[in-house]
């Protein structure tokens, strides 16, 4: 979602509105779908050593509830540092969510992370 948010913060300074709204107009409705269905994808993926598949739809729902809470508060780093906050967000989601990953996999055990 930040990625999209990038792109559409170099458009928007860019191109005219006219040829923005024309040309661009859904590219950040369609940047949050993506992010939307990654999120709640790896949620999913992240919870296979759970069972109960009710507990691990709830974890999907919950990272795709965190992804638009991020791109919420990249669209706050834009207002007030504009590109170069957008990337220094971007760079810190991703940093988080590799540590948030590894974290997650070390606490599912030997049997989550493919060791025997």
């Amino acid at each position: 979602m930040t990625l999209a948010q990038i792109v559409v913060s170099q458009l928007r300074s860019h191109l005219e509105v006219v040829a923005y709204q024309e040309e661009f107009a859904g590219l950040l409705f369609y940047g949050t779908l993506a992010a939307l269905g990654l999120a709640a994808f790896f949620g999913w993926r992240r919870s296979t050593p759970i069972e109960n598949i009710w507990q691990r739809g709830v974890i999907a729902v919950l990272a795709a509830v965190g992804a638009l809470i991020i791109g919420f508060l990249a669209a706050l780093a834009d207002r007030l540092l504009g590109l170069t906050g957008l990337i220094l967000w971007g760079v810190l989601a991703l940093g988080f969510g590799v540590a948030a990953s590894r974290w997650a996999v070390r606490g599912a055990g030997p049997a989550a992370s493919g060791v025997a």
